[in-house]
């Protein structure tokens, strides 16, 4: 979803729009315009001024380009507006004079992002509780059923997450009741709300969750061990493929792991990430050792063939590495673009990891699918490079 400039074909118009959101040069731009500039001229890939003004954080650019008539809601080829890109980019000053000049808070993209979404998505606190304010509506999922709040937990945005269950439980947008007491690790009202409807499993709408889902994410033990001794399933996946188990992985908290292990099996995500591709992502080595003890596969492949062995390489884990490695994850196995474990390593600049590597015995001539030879001793631009 990144938007990058550089990449981006200008026309004049979109030229000293992107200039003038860095350089505040807003006399050129208004010049362009009396010039007689089509003012909603956009490149092939739909960005207008305004798109690159908003994701730059130039309010004057962005006020003045809509008092001269350009379009509000235009979008992208990817049906982004520029209350999008100004959410995604975290600019919370043009997100509030866009909302003010009448803004859609629940436009969705193509694939069914809102602002809200990407705002979670991004972790930007301020512009989630704005958009909360004026009318966003924190239940519309994306195409893939993943809701605002189902990526803040999945990205462990902690406080985005605090703030849209609690929204959740005082504004349009209801928690059920054993969510809110999931939430608060509280047993008592738990229970009692258990007595009256005894599914444990009861699903929010808003957000796609079940209560165990909750409490995995707060690690309240207490709890979700009487979620499961009441018959919760351990394994419940909503629409977004999360379980309760991956949420745990993320938080790191072993002693929820170990206990939804004892109920569970070792389940994947809509993307085929597994908990242990969750641990390797996070760095939490205690949690990997935990989760292969259990049986986890460590040559799980992803939806787009990422193995943990891949992740802990790129994100530098040295600790889940060695654990990987001593488990029998394979050095040699490749994802979809035809990357080992050492290409990732390398495109990073992780010399440490790929020193380890090799001396375990990866191949350093090793080709991905664009018939690349990768000989590390000849890469020069090991540190520079960005996969």
């Amino acid at each position: 979803m990144c938007l990058s400039l550089s990449l981006i074909p200008l026309t004049p118009l979109l030229l000293v729009s992107s200039l003038s959101a860095r350089s505040g040069n807003l006399d050129k731009a208004l010049e362009h315009i009396k010039n007689g500039i089509d003012i909603n001229t956009a490149n092939q890939n739909g960005l207008n001024g305004l798109h690159l003004a908003s994701k730059e954080g130039h309010v004057k650019m962005v006020l003045e380009l809509l008092h001269n008539g350009i379009v509000l809601e235009t979008t992208t080829k990817k049906g982004n507006t520029a209350l999008h890109i100004a959410a995604l980019a975290g600019q919370e000053q043009v997100v509030t004079e866009l909302v003010n000049y009448g803004a859609n808070v629940n436009a969705q993209s193509q694939k069914g992002f809102t602002p809200l979404y990407m705002a979670a998505q991004e972790n930007h606190l301020e512009v989630v509780k704005f958009l909360l304010e004026n009318g966003a509506n924190q239940s519309i999922p994306t195409e893939d059923g993943f809701t605002p709040l189902a990526v803040a937990l999945q990205q462990g945005h902690e406080n985005v997450v605090a703030l849209l269950i609690n929204y959740g439980t005082k504004g349009k947008v209801r928690l059920p009741a054993l969510h809110i007491a999931a939430r608060n690790d509280d047993t008592r009202t738990a229970a009692v709300l258990l007595q009256n409807d005894p599914n444990p499993d009861v699903l929010s709408k808003q957000t796609g969750f079940t209560p165990l889902h909750i409490a995995a994410h707060y690690e309240n033990l207490n709890v979700a061990q009487l979620l499961l001794n009441r018959g919760a399933n351990v394994n419940f996946t909503p629409k977004n493929g999360i379980t309760p188990l991956h949420i745990a992985s993320r938080r790191g908290n072993v002693i929820m792991v170990r206990l939804l292990l004892d109920r569970g099996i070792d389940d994947i995500t809509l993307d085929h990430l597994t908990p242990l591709h969750v641990a390797a992502h996070c760095g939490h080595h205690r949690m990997a050792k935990v989760l292969l003890d259990k049986g986890a596969k460590p040559n799980s492949r992803a939806l787009n063939g990422f193995t943990p062995l891949h992740i802990a390489c790129k994100k530098n884990h040295m600790r889940v590495m060695d654990l990987l490695l001593k488990h029998s994850a394979s050095l040699e196995a490749v994802t979809e673009s035809g990357l080992t474990p050492l290409h990732v390593a390398s495109f990073m600049g992780h010399l440490n990891i790929v020193k380890i590597l090799l001396q375990k015995g990866a191949s350093p001539s090793a080709s991905n699918v664009v018939s690349y030879d990768f000989r590390i001793h000849k890469h020069k631009r090991l540190n520079s490079t960005k996969y």
